[in-house]
């Protein structure tokens, strides 16, 4: 008689407590195993059962061997969040990740994932910075033959009025295109 109340009150202590002995498993990633992102990225979420604790931590690797940098990572109940120092580039990534579960067992693993980004933002930058850089060479050739034009007019007074003017337009000039770079990139800044 002793034995089976023994057993049925264990028994009933197992039944009450199931998840004494779990522990937290990783439920879902993002980006996901196997997905291909098409978008520049910079955060990598890590979304466990249940909570873990802090010390929880991931590394992103290329596929050529390379630890990619991270900014910051942070742990809010069972998220663990990593914000690149970079967006990554277009190439295929490991996540190897280790994690502290809520009852203290360390638990790791890791996933995969793949970037292939559009490459035209780079090319528009490539193209600003192409055509700052023909702007600057075109205002030293012009203010090259400006001086030559006003050495060889000893006190010709219009000579110095169109350097003047000159210079103007290609100071307000590079303020547009200045301008006009940091709006796209604030636009795709706040994009992200």
């Amino acid at each position: 008689m002793r034995k089976q109340l023994l057993l049925s009150f264990v028994a009933t202590f197992l039944l009450f407590v199931p998840g004494a002995f779990a522990h937290t498993h990783l439920v879902s990633t993002n980006p996901a195993e196997g997905e291909t992102v098409d978008e520049n990225i910079k955060n990598i979420d890590l979304t466990y059962e249940g909570k873990i604790e802090e010390g929880s931590i991931f590394k992103v690797i290329a596929s050529d061997g390379k630890e990619m940098e991270i900014h910051s990572i942070s742990v809010n109940d069972g998220v663990l969040s990593g914000i690149m120092l970079d967006p990554l580039p277009n190439d295929t990534y490991t996540v190897e990740w280790n994690s502290i579960s809520e009852d203290g067992h360390p638990l790791s693993g890791s996933f995969s994932f793949a970037v292939n980004a559009p490459a035209e933002t780079k090319k528009e930058e490539d193209n600003a910075a192409d055509t700052t850089e023909k702007i600057a060479d075109d205002v030293d050739s012009l203010v090259d033959t400006l001086k030559d034009e006003t050495n060889s007019d000893d006190n010709d007074e219009g000579s110095f009025w169109t350097l003047v003017i000159v210079i103007t337009l290609i100071v307000l000039v590079l303020a547009v295109i200045t301008m006009y770079s940091y709006k796209r990139w604030l636009v795709k800044k706040t994009k992200k």
